[in-house]
């Protein structure tokens, strides 16, 4: 028996929207749910305008709601007095120097958040949550802040760690206070160190509490509200429940800094740090090659610590970065690639004055070597010179 095409009375589209209008100005959560379970079923059956207005009905009341909902108070740990949350009304933060690849996809979440109503309209849920993993000190903090600077919302950070508590049932009760605060108003809330209480339930270690803290993660990520941005962050991603990290619209790996960013970065902050002229392209680059391997944070201390050499022995910002570089170079060495070796010599000798002699003892090469590298090393960076010029 064949299918009968069954075509939508322009009434019940009607009713939909008063059903979905009256249990939105009511509070509730499951018509609202069910708004959004209509805009995406209706898609090639339901009518562009009924989809256009109840995309736009759903964003607006997100929005509308939350403003016009009391803002919980600030929660306090009862026993210690001291705030579960930290509040930055108007944060500022630099943009983080990442990968080209984990920049396009924060753009891409940027984007989503600013056409919300036309991801609506198409019966497409723009993302609240964003899962941030990676090493310490790859940028996860000042990318939170970074979304909520550019995104034009308050900011609230919760250190998970420091929520816990030692009561047992208190933490439930803390988390649960610390999400209804972070609802009552469109912000993003970035959970620092969310492995602690994400944790795997398969894992026999842990008491009952963390695996009901787990279940209540799981019920409020996968109905965050789209005026507001959830944001976790975690050095330890292996710890998380598989069911959590699904949960999240976005995920994104924050790797360890390249060649490129690690240059960048060290420019950057030099700019804050130096106090006489900025250090030439060719001391960035050795620099930036020196510190294989370390994440921005480490970059950031040894810029500011270039900068106390500079003032407290009275030699030059670049002096006192290369100092640091060949220092860490030195740990390793000889260093073992060639091109890090070059880098070693022309620092030594451009920066620090000393002989190619002083370097060959140094590197345990021969004094011809020395010259060489260093030779390779202004050859390279004229090469790099002229490839930038030919790039813009």
């Amino acid at each position: 028996m064949p299918r009968k095409n069954y075509q939508r009375d322009p009434a019940d589209e009607e009713l939909i929207l008063d059903l979905v209008r009256l249990g939105l100005d009511q509070d509730a959560g499951s018509v609202r749910q069910l708004g959004r379970q209509v805009l995406r079923k209706g898609r090639g059956s339901a009518s562009d305008d009924f989809r256009e207005r109840l995309g736009k009905l759903l964003l607006d009341s997100a929005g509308s709601t939350l403003r016009g909902a009391a803002t919980q108070p600030l929660p306090i740990e009862d026993e210690s007095l001291m705030p579960l949350v930290e509040r930055r009304e108007n944060p500022v933060a630099e943009q983080p120097i990442l990968d080209p690849q984990t920049e396009q996809q924060l753009q891409r979440l940027v984007e989503a958040r600013t056409k919300a109503t036309e991801l609506l309209e198409a019966g497409i849920e723009p993302p609240s949550t964003l899962l941030l993993t990676g090493p310490p000190g790859v940028g996860k903090t000042m990318t939170a802040t970074s979304l909520a600077s550019v995104l034009g919302l308050p900011l609230l950070t919760v250190e998970l760690s420091a929520l816990m508590s030692s009561f047992l049932g208190r933490t439930g009760h803390n988390l649960r206070r610390v999400l209804d605060h972070a609802r009552s108003e469109p912000c993003v809330l970035f959970l620092d160190e969310f492995d602690a209480v994400a944790k795997r339930r398969d894992d026999v270690t842990d008491i009952g509490e963390l695996k009901r803290l787990v279940n209540l993660l799981l019920l409020e990520i996968e109905d965050w509200p789209i005026a507001g941005l959830l944001v976790a962050a975690t050095n330890h991603p292996q710890l998380l429940d598989p069911a959590v990290e699904r949960r999240f619209d976005v995920v994104v790996d924050l790797k360890l800094p390249g060649f490129e960013e690690r240059r960048s970065i060290l420019e950057r902050a030099s700019e804050r740090y130096r106090h006489d002229e900025p250090p030439s392209d060719t001391v960035l680059s050795a620099c930036a090659l020196a510190f294989d391997g370390q994440n921005g944070s480490f970059l950031e201390r040894a810029v500011a610590e270039a900068a106390r050499i500079a003032v407290l022995e009275g030699g030059s910002f670049a002096q006192g970065l290369s100092l640091l570089a060949i220092a860490h170079l030195d740990d390793a060495a000889p260093p073992e690639s060639r091109e890090r070796r070059s880098a070693f010599a022309a620092l030594a000798n451009e920066q620090l004055g000393m002989s190619q002699r002083e370097i060959a003892e140094l590197l345990e090469v021969s004094h011809p070597t020395v010259g060489k590298l260093i030779k390779e090393w202004q050859t390279g960076r004229k090469k790099d010179a002229g490839k930038q010029k030919q790039r813009r």
